[in-house]
């Protein structure tokens, strides 16, 4: 399956055949005026590459290249060096497009130009109206520059050196129609880890022997055949969702090993000269990152083989994070508090262990806040009750890493919501408003973490503090999850000296206080760490 990325320049004498599945060229002011916006403002300095969609093909009996995707940017891009060719006499086309169904349309490009009498042949059908139209406003989209003239050979040049399809040859066996439907019909674009996959299993990146290429097809097979069951395997790992919601705040479109890609993908390019850095918002940018770092490598076996293994180890490495207790804890802790996994990444690489959860504890009491003076923060002030919600989680996490037996895993897919969907958490009020038996504080002491469908359910909004204490048993004793420090509040596990357990008084609020301080503490501390 060859993957690679051509320049427009570099389809110079190539046939493209649209097929009948293909509906016509549909492009509108919108769509057209974003491409040019795009590609105008992309800057070409140093070698840098524009790439836009996946040219998704299929080799012909006859030379020509069936068009399975991106139709639609080939027909637009065709357009303008119809424009072009009026002021560069070398800049006709550098390739053709002929249509299955619609041979006319493909005379109709043909003759495409100033003088084309636009107006009536537009109205013949409704692909020379979506051509028509096309051909309008680019037009009209360099009249708005400065210099049509300049704008034109300028943008000439750019298109045919600095912009780049990612070429996708889809094997002689495929179906086309089938390719066809997943990306068009069914709208499920191509993955980042789709087109490395393509990309590392070629059969031209493993080393054969040209007279005896034959006895070698095997060898080759044998070792895509590895890859693919490996990387199965993988993104099998992966969908176990209390290991990807750890290490993830949502779900990903596609496949989730993207996300190890991605990672691999952005320190490559760090090592990459200035020059040579793919831009990050690139929508394949590990993609390409990988297939420039492949065109310079003279060992593809090689570059195969290492690619691979990094990703092996580094698949590795975040399942020895999900199965050491402490690490799962804390950096499911960063992650859910808001740190990038990329910013945890670096500072766990090629480190020891006990250095390791040492930066890890640290960032985690930054992230976190100060907490010397937990009576000082009070709910109402906006600023405080973003560190609230930290600090409640804080204490949840930190009661597992220090207090338990090590044998329950906070759950953060579900605090999460297994379908990417954020479960949404309140801030809630201990002792209600509603409690006539005196008046709510909106003090840390009286806050605990509750999920928003509790919470916000007149069974249970401005209940007493024991009418609300059966409500939380009732829902865990039915499976469902409360975080382990709030059903505590409620048990009144804090409370030193218990008088009344049908409400929350003062003296709870304030044992309260000295326990999510004493916890904190001691987690800050680090005493967890051998």
């Amino acid at each position: 399956m060859p993957i690679e990325t051509k320049n427009i320049g570099e389809l110079k004498n190539y046939k493209f055949f649209v097929p009948s599945y293909q509906r016509g060229y549909r492009w509108t002011e919108q769509e057209v005026t974003a491409l040019f916006d795009d590609v105008s403002e992309f800057p070409a300095e140093g070698g840098k590459r524009y790439c836009i969609q996946p040219l998704i093909v299929k080799l012909r009996s006859d030379g020509s290249f069936e068009v399975v995707d991106e139709q639609q940017r080939l027909t637009t891009i065709y357009i303008f060096m119809k424009i072009a060719a009026q002021e560069i006499k070398s800049a006709i086309p550098p390739f053709t497009l002929e249509y299955e169904t619609r041979k006319d349309s493909a005379v109709f490009l043909k003759s495409l130009s100033d003088d084309t009498d636009f107006e009536e042949k537009k109205q013949k059908n409704i692909d020379y109206f979506h051509i028509a139209s096309a051909y309008k406003t680019i037009n009209g989209w360099f009249d708005k520059q400065h210099d049509k003239s300049v704008a034109i050979q300028k943008l000439n040049t750019k298109i045919r050196e600095s912009v780049f399809f990612i070429w996708y040859e889809i094997p002689a066996e495929n179906d086309p129609i089938i390719m066809f439907t997943k990306v068009n019909l069914g709208k499920i674009p191509l993955t980042n880890a789709e087109l490395i996959k393509a990309l590392l299993l070629n059969k031209d990146n493993f080393n054969m022997d040209s007279a005896d290429k034959d006895k070698q097809y095997p060898e080759i097979y044998k070792r895509q055949s590895e890859i693919s069951l490996a990387w199965d395997k993988i993104e099998q790992g992966l969908r176990n969702n209390s290991f990807w919601y750890f290490l993830n705040e949502k779900e990903r479109s596609g496949t989730r090993i993207d996300m190890l890609f991605e990672l691999l993908a952005n320190e490559k390019n760090s090592a990459f000269s200035a020059e040579n850095r793919i831009s990050h918002n690139q929508h394949y940018f590990s993609f390409l990152v990988f297939s420039a770092a492949m065109d310079a490598e003279p060992d593809k076996a090689g570059f195969v083989k290492n690619l691979w293994s990094e990703v092996e180890k580094l698949y590795a490495e975040f399942h020895d994070w999900y199965i050491d207790l402490d690490k799962y804890h804390i950096i499911g802790y960063l992650i859910t508090a808001g740190t990038d996994i990329a910013d945890v990444f670096a500072l766990t690489r090629n480190k020891r262990k006990s250095s390791v959860m040492k930066e890890l504890v640290e960032k985690a009491k930054k992230l976190t806040g100060p907490y010397n003076n937990l009576t000082d923060i009070y709910y109402d002030n906006k600023n405080d009750r973003k560190q609230i919600r930290k600090l409640l989680l804080a204490f949840n996490i930190a009661t597992l890493v220090c207090k338990s037996e090590k044998q329950y895993r906070f759950p953060f897919d579900i605090y999460k919501g297994e379908t990417g969907d954020r479960i949404k958490w309140d801030i809630e009020h201990i002792h209600a408003t509603a409690d006539d038996t005196g008046e709510a504080d909106d003090l840390l002491w009286n806050l605990t973490l509750l999920d928003c469908g509790t919470n916000r359910n007149p069974k249970y909004a401005c209940k007493t503090f024991d009418e609300k204490r059966k409500i939380i048993i009732e829902r865990e004793a039915k499976g469902l999850f409360v975080p382990l420090c709030t059903k505590n509040v409620f048990l009144k596990v804090y409370s030193m000296n218990i008088k009344d357990m049908s409400k929350w008084e003062n003296d709870d609020k304030k044992d309260y206080i000295t326990a999510i301080k004493n916890i904190l503490d001691s987690f800050f501390e680090g005493g967890f760490i051998k």
